[in-house]
């Protein structure tokens, strides 16, 4: 090419990857298959780049037929007909440009494109055609062929490096920022666009949140049309847009051509399997930062005794001032100073508000500490909220006319939603598959005088059995792992049918997926009206609240809780 390729991406401090590392990456890509050509398949993890190429072409279509006179229904299908799998299979298995790992020579491979839509997860959607040009083929029902272009904003012309192709668009590496998006910035931290950590360091915090609320939206949409009608909050902003995360996990891997003092100690490279040595994380707390540098230095110092490698860990705790190690039971939270734990079996201790939970370090708890008495804050308001509105008492706060007087807390890990909200309860009880996860639950509980809290082992699904209340006077918060619940559980939840229901995700799309499977039973109202469904439901839910929070700034991920109160 004539044109001059820049060494540097404006926003980032990443260099274009020199060759040798595509050479490695040639290897890998081979790996197993005798030099043979990869078969491009449809794969589950191509699903969020083809729902938002599907995204573009709908939102192209109805942009290009926003005046027209006569309305015109959106195309089911673009490039071929709806239902048709010999076709989509032909378009999608026929890249029409060269990719290095598919034997692309490097100047075949390098091309100018068009960022026209980010995926959820932050990741470009691009053509070869301009916006122009993109509405002429749409306007045909024609599908342009796509990529997948990382640190990449709407609106931009990049310059890419294609590299592998998957089932209807090819990914690409980005080499050169053409024509910036006014939105970008220049990203704090030298190794965001190499390192796969963060996503979003090359636009301001409050277009972060802007497009986190968009994605919760979008996943609610995609889950069911009608779910447009929820209306979405803005994102409860993070107090810390970096230096929040009290957890970090650097590892490495040991390379037979690598010298021990070589290792790279860090996080994935990004679109790569191998390792970026990071030597300073700035998401991470300064507690946490200071712990990473320690790590570091001990794996080093040992590096000749691992065979494999190894994942590091480093995680923020609470400790006495004048005894690291002493008992913290009897200690009040404020008078606990910052430290660090580095051992996989050892303890943890976190604080929120004048609240301390105790797990061990390998277990889950949520990594944001700066943004939990928010967090937790909001699920107890909301659920007093409705005690008080389906109680009739207005303001009154006493707890003999509340209707509300026994709390579920499904999923409840170390206690964290229930213990925080169980002052406004008679009874809490929580449930955990995990023994361990319910020790630490039952602990916490006596360590913060929840005397009415009982945290029981077993499925989820079995919790109902043990309430001891009647629905109408018991709430129920579900906070599952991100694969989200699972039918037989919903199920069974609208069976009991809770007066209210507060739904905690860490993975949006599968909590809209299990929105969407409570509206096909016919279990949630819109608009006063329910989905046909062959057994009418015990109960039936509004959705009243719809709140996202950032607890994971710089990056694409997004909590949301969402409140269902039942109609009666």
């Amino acid at each position: 090419m004539s044109e001059q390729v820049p060494s540097a991406i404006p926003g980032s401090k990443r260099v274009a990857s020199p060759a040798v590392s595509e050479q490695k990456r040639v290897k890998i890509e081979n790996k197993d298959r005798g030099g043979k050509k990869r078969a491009v398949r449809k794969a589950n993890s191509d699903e969020t780049m083809l729902d938002a190429i599907q995204l573009l072409m709908r939102n192209t279509w109805l942009e290009e037929h926003a005046e027209s006179a006569c309305s015109q229904a959106v195309p089911e299908s673009f490039g071929w007909t709806a239902g048709d799998k010999q076709a989509e299979a032909e378009f999608c298995r026929a890249a029409p440009v060269a990719a290095k790992l598919a034997g692309g020579e490097p100047s075949e491979c390098e091309l100018d494109v068009y960022v026209h839509e980010l995926t959820e997860r932050g990741v470009g959607v691009a053509t070869r055609e301009s916006p122009a040009e993109l509405r002429g083929m749409v306007k045909d029902r024609q599908r342009p062929w796509a990529f997948q272009v990382p640190f990449t904003l709407r609106g931009e012309k990049v310059r890419i490096r294609s590299v592998r192709h998957e089932w209807g668009y090819t990914q690409a590496d980005l080499l050169a920022v053409l024509e910036p998006s006014p939105l970008r910035i220049d990203a704090p931290c030298k190794y965001f666009g190499q390192c796969s950590g963060c996503q979003l360091q090359h636009t301001s915090y409050n277009e972060q949140l802007t497009f986190k609320r968009e994605m919760v939206s979008r996943a609610l949409v995609q889950a069911n049309p009608l779910f447009a009608q929820f209306a979405v909050s803005q994102v409860k902003q993070s107090p810390l847009p970096f230096g929040y995360r009290t957890k970090l996990t650097p590892h490495f891997d040991i390379r037979k051509d690598t010298p021990p003092e070589q290792v790279a100690i860090g996080f994935a490279m990004a679109g790569q399997r191998r390792v970026l040595d990071i030597e300073d994380c700035m998401i991470g707390t300064d507690t946490v930062r200071m712990g990473a540098k320690k790590a570091r230095e001990n794996a080093r110092s040992k590096m000749d005794t691992y065979k494999r490698g190894a994942t590091l860990l480093i995680r923020e705790t609470n400790v006495p001032k004048d005894d690291p190690s002493g008992d913290v039971t009897d200690i009040p939270a404020s008078e606990l100073v910052k430290d660090y734990v580095l051992d996989h079996k050892g303890w943890v201790t976190d604080v929120v508000e004048d609240l301390k939970f105790r797990y061990p370090a390998s277990s889950f708890f949520q990594n944001n500490a700066s943004i939990l008495p928010a967090f937790t804050g909001y699920v107890r308001d909301e659920l007093m909220k409705w005690n008080q509105e389906l109680s009739g008492c207005g303001s009154d706060n006493s707890q003999s006319v509340r209707v509300l007087s026994h709390l579920v807390d499904a999923y409840c890990g170390s206690g964290l939603f229930g213990i925080a909200c169980h002052a406004d309860f008679e009874k809490v009880v929580g449930i955990e598959i995990s023994n361990e996860s319910i020790s630490c639950a039952n602990n916490n509980a006596k360590m913060n005088g929840a005397d009415n809290c009982d945290f029981l082992l077993g499925d989820a699904s079995k919790i109902f059995d043990k309430v001891g209340a009647s629905p109408s006077n018991t709430a129920v918060i579900i906070d599952p792992p991100r694969k989200g619940s699972n039918p037989d559980f919903l199920d069974q939840l609208v069976a009991y049918g809770p007066r209210v229901i507060i739904y905690i995700a860490c993975g949006v799309p599968a909590q809209a997926r299990d929105l969407n499977h409570m509206y096909n039973r016919g279990a949630i109202s819109i608009d006063g009206q329910t989905a046909p469904a062959g057994t009418k439901p015990a109960s039936v839910y509004r959705v009243t609240g719809v709140q996202p929070f950032d607890l994971f700034p710089q990056t694409y991920h997004v909590e949301n809780i969402i409140t269902l109160v039942r109609e009666d």
